[in-house]
Formats: C-alpha cells, structure tokens, sequence
C-alpha cells in the first residue's frame, strides 16, 4: 500500500495526467481503490484521505483478490472484471471483504479497466456506516414489533378482565366527559349495547338532578386527583346507582375510570347487609356456589374458581356443580333433597374433582333458596384437606361402646373385640348413608362404594330391613 509512491504508475494509460490530479479524482471519488492484474492479483492498493485502513486491509497489495473477499462475493468480483476488461459499461456491486482476524465489512465497487495489460482499478465506497444504520434499522424493528407484540398481550388481558368483572365499568375522557369504553356489564345496566355507549356523554346517562352532582364531583377528581363517590339517579326508570369515579392518566391523555354499583332500598339509600353480602360472596376463603333449581351454576366465586382451576367464570357457569364433586349424580341429588326437604344442609363430606383431575376433599353447607326467582340452592365449599392430613385417627363411636369393649379386654380375644368394633362403625356408616339419601338404598350403596346386593346382605346382619323386603 502506497499513498504517493508506484500507485499512479499502474494506471497506463493515464500516465500523462498530473499525478496530484489523478490523486485528488481517486481520493473525491472513493474510499478504497485496488488495482488488480489481469492475473486477479491485488497490486496496490489506495485509501482515500478520509477513509482509514480498515482492520488489516493495509496487507493486501500481492494477495489473490479472491482471498480477500467472502466466498459469496467471488462471483462477483469475477463478473466486474470481466465486464471492465470487455469494455462494457461499469455497474457498482456491493463486495463483503474478509481481513485475516475473521472480520467483515462491505464495501461497493465500480471495475474500470486502466488499458495497461488488463490492469482493472476497483473504485470503492466504505459501506460499513451504511451497514451499521441497517442493524440498528433492523434492531429497531425488532424491538418495536416486540414492543407491539407485548401491547397487545397486555390489551387482551385488558380485556379480558374488563369483560370478565361482574362491575359495571366505563371509561371517561376527563377532557371531554365522554366514554371512551365500556364493559357488557355496564351495557346490560343501562339496557344498550356498548357501541351505543362509546363516545356519548357520561352525563346524559342520568337525569338533569344527577348531571349536575356528575360534573362537580368529576371537576373535584380532576383538581384533587382523589377517588370520588357521589349517588346518582338513571333517565327513564329512574334507578338508583353508585357512582365512583377514579383519575388515571394514559400517555397523554387524562381518563377517568367509573364503577357503577346499583343501590337498593327506599328512597335509594343502599343497604348495608346487601353490599356486605357481596363484599362477603366476592372475597371469602370458602368456595360459594349459585345454582338453579336442577343444580346448574349460575355464579360462583373466585375461591370456587381457584379449587376447580377454571381461568374464568364463564368456564363454569351453564355447568352442573355435579360435574365437579366426587360422586357426580348421587352427591349433588343427595344435597339437592335433603336441602328442599329441611331448608338446609348442615355438613356434607365429598371431594372435588378440578380441571386437571386433582381431587380436593371438602365440606359442603346447601340452602334452599326458595324465595329466589328461580328458585335455586346456596352452596358453600370449604377445603378441609389440611385438616384431613393433621386430624388424627378417629375418635370412638360413644363412650358407651368404648366402656363396654374395656370391660371385654381380658375375657374375650383381641379378634372378637376388633370384630365387634368394625360392625359397629360399619352399622353406624350405612345409617348415615340411608338417612342423607332418604332411604333410597341404590344412592346410599354408591355412595358407600359397594354393590346393592353386598348391602342388602349388610342390612339383614344388622337388622335394618325387615326379611319381607
């Protein structure tokens, strides 16, 4: 590599130009020149005046040109080659150099043959700016279609929590007072579809009493930045809702988030008990369970949905609350009845069965909603696997079974007292399965696991049906 020496002796028929002329054409117009033989050996080599050596192109000069180029770009500077040495009109070709540390940069050449014994002068540009603001270029791209994947899960959560809440929720622009959104339960509240929600004005929702307290309570959220609780009355049916509004900001824009609970009780007061009923049915420990009357379910709480491993409540309504217990006709029909008949259901012993087979031993209360419209059941569901797993070996039938086998203990063998033990367990256990299923012995053999003829057989030993039967 030369900068001023034998690099402008190469040139043949250029020769009679000013060497400083020629030195300024090559330097303004590329960044790297080479000057290969009709032998494809790179004889010299020039870098423009702004240019540096890149990597260790300074070692170029006597090298095969085809060693200094990646295996792809052979084919091409083969093609420019030809091209100059046949006259032909020069046309510029992006080539891949490849320095001995393994690095590559591109550069993009123009072939112009010089007329000396097939000498050809590539002129060149450095691309590596060019190749590094297409990385970035690329980079970015992938980060911003990153950043829109990550959106748009996040929006599908959005809403599906929007949609799944049983609150009736809208969307406010604080500027306009317009709903940006609403949820189908807020829809289902005003009796309208959510596209006839959108875009409207928040304060037509109420009457002209209502609109009022609606602008001065959303001008105070708006100055303070506080959550605002007012009560305001619907247009046309003249309901009574809760109204609680909450500013929030969303990139530029400011936006209020309105809750709308109904309120019940004269004169529009909300009772108490009501609203802590369903504080109480949302945030309980214990799985709570509506059904219809055939034991369809209608609602059911997050506790309910967490034993069940069911995503949302739409994965279980329509559903029988059969479906998900141990015994799935013989227990739902056993709790159903004993509930219709008494009111209520104390205490009943299953398991429940959730989405990925696993079995939860529980405890179930029912109630008998009678007053409902439909009539349904109330079921409660508590989990009692820790206190099956620290609960010790079973406590004695009575105390009067446990004195009478004391008083056996030496007189009569091991054998003969753990055999009198079993049957009276055993008789006890049939009792109470006859008596929560009403006697009906086809639902109590099942639910004791045995066949209808093993308990036919049971009974007559314990003298439970008569011999006519």
């Amino acid at each position: 590599m030369n900068r001023n020496g034998p690099f402008l002796s190469t040139l043949g028929d250029f020769a009679d130009i000013d060497p400083e002329a020629m030195k300024v054409m090559i330097a303004m117009a590329s960044d790297i020149a080479l000057v290969v033989s009709a032998e494809g050996i790179v004889t010299d080599v020039y870098f423009g005046a702004d240019m540096e050596p890149a990597n260790d192109a300074a070692a170029w000069s006597g090298v095969d040109i085809d060693e200094i180029v990646t295996e792809e770009s052979r084919g091409k500077v083969a093609d420019m080659l030809a091209r100059a040495r046949g006259h032909e009109a020069p046309r510029w070709r992006e080539i891949n150099h490849r320095s001995p540390r393994g690095e590559e940069f591109p550069v993009r050449y123009a072939a112009v043959r010089t007329g000396t014994e097939g000498n050809v002068i590539l002129l060149g540009r450095d691309l590596r700016m060019v190749a590094q603001l297409q990385k970035r270029l690329v980079h970015a791209q992938l980060t911003m279609e990153q950043d829109y994947e990550r959106i748009r899960q996040i929006e599908t959560r959005y809403r599906v929590l929007f949609e799944t809440t049983q609150e009736a929720l809208l969307i406010v622009s604080a500027e306009t007072g317009r709903i940006v959104d609403a949820n189908s339960a807020a829809a289902r509240l005003f009796g309208q579809e959510v596209g006839e929600l959108t875009n409207r004005l928040l304060a037509q929702r109420f009457d002209p009493a209502s609109q009022a307290m609606v602008a001065e309570t959303a001008s105070t959220v708006r100055e303070t930045g506080r959550e605002q609780h007012v009560v305001v009355r619907t247009r046309g049916e003249r309901r009574h809702l809760s109204l609680d509004i909450l500013l929030f900001r969303s990139v530029n824009e400011t936006l209020f988030l309105c809750r709308l609970t109904p309120r019940t009780g004269e004169g529009g007061v909300e009772t108490g008990i009501e609203q802590a009923l369903i504080t109480l049915y949302h945030r309980a420990g214990d799985a709570i369970v509506i059904t219809d009357g055939g034991g369809v379910i209608r609602w059911a709480n997050t506790a309910f949905l967490a034993m069940t491993d069911a995503a949302v409540s739409e994965s279980v309504q329509a559903k029988s609350l059969g479906d998900f217990l141990g015994r799935p006709m013989i227990d739902l029909s056993v709790m159903m009845q004993n509930a219709r008949e008494r009111g209520r259901l104390s205490v009943y012993a299953t398991t429940v069965r959730s989405a990925y087979g696993v079995s939860v031993p529980v405890e179930i209360s029912a109630t008998f909603l009678a007053d409902a419209r439909p009539e349904g059941f109330g079921f409660v569901l508590r989990d009692v696997s820790r206190a099956a797993s620290t609960r010790g070996p079973g406590t004695p039938v009575s105390p009067e079974a446990v004195e009478n086998l004391i008083d056996l203990v030496g007189s009569t063998p091991l054998r003969e007292l753990v055999r009198g033990t079993t049957d009276v367990v055993e008789k006890l256990c049939i009792e109470t399965a006859l008596k929560l299923t009403n006697n009906n012995r086809a639902s109590a053999a099942e639910m004791l696991g045995l066949s209808r003829q093993s308990l036919y057989v049971k009974l007559r030993k314990y003298d439970l049906i008569d011999q006519d039967d």
